[in-house]
């Protein structure tokens, strides 16, 4: 048969690797509105913000109140201005916050509250200047305060600014975070989250997953190591606000699938809550008799289009982000293909990332063992090529394991202590109701169907003796 060939560009930059459980948060807190910046001080208060549609798009700080783990209707807050919108709190401690106040022109400071009063940061508010989103933090003993700025000096754009506060409560002069985090396009919402000295911030950079998406960088002040995208959190549509409570669980807003709305959809952004899975809190690997199959899904022709190599230096993580930016291409010729990018692609996504987690663990403990994958294609070729495109998906993974995590499982392989067993099966388990018609595009390569063809299943992981 004839093949159908796409070419996408490959990001790249590296990928942050962990997996997450993400829920919308409940009604009481989501709204129709703009819901942003949910900001959670202690077991059962939080502060976040509201911009309201029927209100002119008045910007509002409220207080939520969390009762018998679930949180309710929140109220109105002493934050809040008559005539100015308020919006982006951000507390240090029970005395310390601040927030951003914006007039009717979308003038905007930044105002700290300190023990109730509320002071004007005067070397940060020259005139002229947006000056926003505020995060206060420490780095050992020195009080920093990060923000965003569209003033000179900044790299274009909204920049990522920081402000070091003396002993004395005096705010430095406004400092650039850098080049590693600050780029042509817009970087907004820092958190630092002392928990692995990392700063979290959302840009709209080239080679993302699509509108604003969440970065990590490790380090302090201007000096950042290069910025990674959080794959497990981000989608095709924004991901802002990040925030985290503790160590493994936070809270972003994003205005996704899911998010609320009364016309039109992906308008509005809703707060989502977000769980960090770890290989501590994932009991179904460890137990490798029960180890339920991970299956792998790749875009048409992939890795390495219009060849009969079989090997590649693609690795799965490149695969999986490329599919991922082109939903909407696919979205466009099959509705049905919408859930299969969530539960599909993105779920088995990070299972792979847990799995690699337990790994390193199990094998770090001395213990052998061995993975099964299985490769597959869709029918849209002949019965040669397509074996040769299953194995070279099959090694997609298996480079993918190498690097996964700076390499740490590299040894492994390399030693035997870790082993791959391949079986590249090509077409030959392929449905009948699959389309092999290069004619026929939609059915070919659009549907469903075939969808669920192009893939590497990881079949059993077998601990060895």
């Amino acid at each position: 048969m004839n093949r159908l060939c796409f070419f996408f560009l490959l990001p790249l930059f590296g990928f942050s690797q962990f997996a997450a459980h993400i829920e919308h948060l409940d009604s009481p807190i989501n709204t129709y509105d703009a819901d942003l910046n949910f900001c959670q001080f202690n077991d059962s208060s939080a502060y976040y913000t509201v911009i309201s549609e029927e209100n002119n798009y008045q910007s509002s700080i409220y207080l939520a109140s969390k009762i018998r783990n679930k949180w309710k209707r929140a109220r109105y807050s002493e934050f809040n201005s008559e005539k100015l919108n308020t919006g982006d709190i951000c507390f240090l401690n029970n005395n310390e916050a601040v927030f951003s106040l914006c007039d009717l022109d979308n003038n905007c400071k930044l105002i700290f509250s300190s023990k109730g009063n509320f002071l004007k940061i005067n070397t940060i508010n020259n005139a002229g200047n947006k000056n926003i989103q505020g995060h206060l933090t420490n780095h050992k003993k020195q009080k920093v305060l990060y923000f965003v700025s569209d003033r000179k000096g900044g790299f274009g754009g909204l920049d990522i600014w920081l402000s070091i506060i003396d002993v004395n409560g005096n705010f430095g002069v406004p400092i650039n975070a850098g080049s590693s985090i600050n780029t042509s396009s817009d970087e907004i919402t820092p958190f630092f989250n002392d928990f692995e000295n990392k700063l979290y911030f959302s840009s709209n950079r080239e080679k993302g997953l699509g509108g604003f998406d969440i970065y990590s960088s490790a380090g302090r002040l201007n000096l950042w190591n290069k910025a990674e995208n959080v794959t497990a959190l981000n989608s095709k549509e924004d991901e802002m606000y990040l925030v985290f409570y503790d160590k493994k669980n936070g809270y972003f807003s994003s205005n996704r699938k899911g998010a609320r709305y009364k016309t039109n959809e992906y308008c509005c952004n809703d707060i989502f809550s977000f769980n960090i899975l770890s290989p501590d809190t994932i009991t179904e690997q460890y137990n490798w008799e029960k180890f339920k199959m991970i299956t792998l899904y790749f875009h048409n022709d992939e890795p390495d289009c219009s060849t009969m190599k079989l090997t590649t230096q693609v690795n799965y993580k490149e695969s999986y982000v490329s599919y991922f930016k082109i939903q909407d291409e696919y979205n466009n010729q099959n509705e049905s293909s919408i859930e299969f990018f969530e539960n599909n692609l993105k779920y088995n996504y990070n299972r792979l990332i847990q799995l690699l987690d337990n790994l390193t663990k199990e094998l770090s403990l001395g213990k052998n063992i061995e993975l099964q994958l299985r490769g597959y294609a869709s029918p849209l070729h002949n019965f040669g090529y397509n074996i040769n495109l299953s194995q070279r998906r099959i090694q997609s993974v298996i480079n993918f394991i190498a690097i996964y995590q700076n390499s740490t499982l590299v040894k492994y392989l390399n030693s035997g202590q870790l082993s791959v067993l391949e079986l590249p099966l090509g077409e030959s388990k392929s449905l009948e109701v699959t389309s092999d018609n290069p004619n026929n595009i939609i059915d070919s390569v659009y549907s469903l169907e075939a969808m669920l063809e192009r893939k590497v299943e990881i079949v059993k992981v077998i601990l060895k003796k």
